[in-house]
């Protein structure tokens, strides 16, 4: 399985390949945004289901978990 985390997107030098070196890294770096928006959601979601007994195991309670869950993904 494939997650957005695991891509990586071939460049040389300074830039990817085939743009001039200030467009490639504004698209890796715009990349890299997105890859981490779609993470932060992810795991928010899954937080979100997780029933007490696993919020207990990592030390959050229900309240606190919830408020995590809520922040939209671009927030941190």
């Amino acid at each position: 399985m494939t997650y957005a985390t695991d891509i990586h997107v071939p460049c040389k030098a300074a830039g990817v390949s085939g743009l001039p070196a200030g467009l490639g890294r504004l698209f890796l770096a715009s990349l890299q945004t997105l890859q981490l928006w779609y993470e932060r959601s992810r795991q928010r979601r899954r937080l979100a289901q997780m029933d007490d007994r696993l919020l207990r195991d990592i030390g959050i309670d229900r309240i606190a978990a919830m408020e995590e869950a809520a922040k939209p993904f671009w927030r941190t």
